[in-house]
């Protein structure tokens, strides 16, 4: 008799191309683990469902998108850090004046991973009264990564910072975002032409650190298109946006230390947001 983690690998396996009625699910299982029962399968299904790992709706069944995202950031995390080459996964924090490093990544999810660690380590060391400027776009991490993105703008009000998010783009989605910032920790705005936007171009400023970010031109077509035909983000959305997210692709991430292009981008900025009284310093 197969054991129960015989069956759940062959379940998952076999809701890795897609939803399937309980009952060719229950076949295929059959012919990957061959002497399974029913009721073998049921108890395996009940199991997976309490962990978060699959969904059932009516008489079908499929893998979680929720699970699938965790476990995607899992492995790339450590396939990142256990990489020979990254020893020490702090090494931009010694860049000197106009030095910079290069990183490329082979999805989004990846690069987010990444960038989020950056960009921790770096609003730690920039001067306490500094605010954090971002270009983008479109804010698309809200949406395609929005536990992460909970986590940075946390992180960013313990700090006591202040984040200005300059975005280029009205689509309904662009605009829906003003609901979910509060207007003076975190401000964002659109402004629909900007000198240095070039579609797949986004950058955040850190003190006199740049952080910039030039998106794959497939994968900067694809979000465009999903922005321009989605008026909400619903379940279908964020699946959408997911299979984008997991794309393979190449995306090149550029840390800088460069004053002086850092305070051209914060001049620039300074005509749409306000710093907070406390943060003058």
């Amino acid at each position: 008799m197969t054991g129960g983690s015989g069956i759940e690998d062959a379940a998952i396996e076999l809701l890795q191309k897609g939803s399937l009625p309980i009952s060719e699910l229950i076949d295929g299982i059959d012919a990957l683990r061959h002497g399974v029962t029913r009721q073998g399968v049921y108890r395996v299904l009940r199991k997976l469902k309490l962990e978060e790992k699959i969904v059932i709706h009516g008489k079908s069944v499929s893998l979680n998108i929720q699970w699938l995202r965790k476990m995607s950031e899992y492995f790339s995390v450590a396939q990142y850090y256990y990489s020979p080459k990254h020893d020490n996964p702090n090494f931009f924090l010694n860049l000197k004046e106009h030095e910079k490093v290069s990183l490329t990544f082979k999805t989004l999810l990846d690069l987010d991973i990444f960038a989020s660690h950056v960009i921790h380590m770096l609003a730690e060391i920039i001067g306490e009264h500094e605010p954090v400027f971002v270009f983008n776009p479109h804010e698309f991490f809200s949406y395609g990564r929005p536990e992460s993105e909970k986590m940075l703008f946390e992180a960013m009000q313990e700090m006591k910072k202040q984040v200005f998010i300059l975005s280029s783009h009205e689509n309904p989605l662009d605009l829906a975002l003003k609901k979910q910032f509060d207007g003076t920790r975190v401000q964002y705005h659109i402004v629909p032409i900007v000198p240095f936007d070039k579609g797949n171009y986004y950058f955040n400023v850190y003190g006199d650190y740049l952080l910039e970010i030039t998106l794959d031109k497939n994968i900067t077509a694809a979000l465009e298109a999903f922005y321009v035909k989605t008026p909400v983000f619903d379940e279908q959305a964020e699946k959408e946006l997911f299979e984008i997210f997991a794309h393979k692709s190449r995306h090149k991430l550029v840390i800088t230390r460069n004053k002086k292009k850092t305070d051209t981008y914060k001049k620039f900025f300074s005509k749409y947001f306000y710093t907070l009284q406390e943060n003058r310093g």
